[in-house]
């Protein structure tokens, strides 16, 4: 007779935790610019931008610290000449003194054409009509930024009064060259 008993079977278990969600808000945008001459479009881009400091802590601000929100928004021009740099640390103050980039200027409008974005879905905004750039020169566009508030914040080459700066962003492809008389018709869309 054989009393042995064999167990082979095993037993185990593990535990896991369920991982909570974990939301980052993360903003993020882009510049979709279309360059146009003599009524022909000759340039289609998308530039990818990056959120500054600046324009973060203006966000929160106005969420979490009763800051006031700035009303109306303007597009700006990066310009071209020398070696531009755009960082995640450049601010509105330093705008054409000190960023490492000055602001294109050759363009008629006589101000920063303004944003317009309409109301946000899908946890995006976008102006449904581009601002219009009406070069009056030649040069070269490195790339695009967007400003607001401040005491004025739609004039060409302003740095003063407490605007931000909330993105700036370089053409892919490098400098862009313009002509007396191209447009740049610029949609910026804004997404989290």
């Amino acid at each position: 007779m054989n009393d042995n008993i064999r167990f082979e079977d095993k037993a185990g278990c593990s535990m896991v935790r369920p991982r909570g969600s974990h939301d980052q808000l993360n903003p993020r945008g882009r510049f979709h610019v279309e360059h146009w001459r003599d009524g022909k479009k000759i340039g289609d881009y998308e530039l990818l931008n990056t959120v500054t400091n600046e324009g973060k802590n203006a966000l929160l601000n106005v969420q979490f610290n009763g800051a006031t929100a700035i009303g109306t928004w303007y597009i700006a021009l990066v310009d071209g000449s020398g070696t531009p740099v755009l960082a995640a640390t450049d601010i509105y103050a330093h705008i054409s003194n000190g960023n490492g980039w000055n602001e294109n200027a050759l363009y008629s409008n006589g101000t920063r054409p303004a944003w317009g974005p309409g109301a946000s879905s899908a946890q995006s905004v976008t102006n449904a009509s581009p601002a219009v750039f009406n070069m009056n020169g030649s040069g070269s566009v490195y790339g695009m930024a967007l400003v607001g508030g401040g005491s004025a914040p739609s004039t060409i080459n302003d740095h003063a009064g407490g605007g931000v700066l909330w993105a700036a962003a370089p053409f892919q492809s490098g400098v862009v060259t313009v002509a007396n008389g191209d447009q740049l018709k610029v949609t910026y869309t804004l997404s989290c």
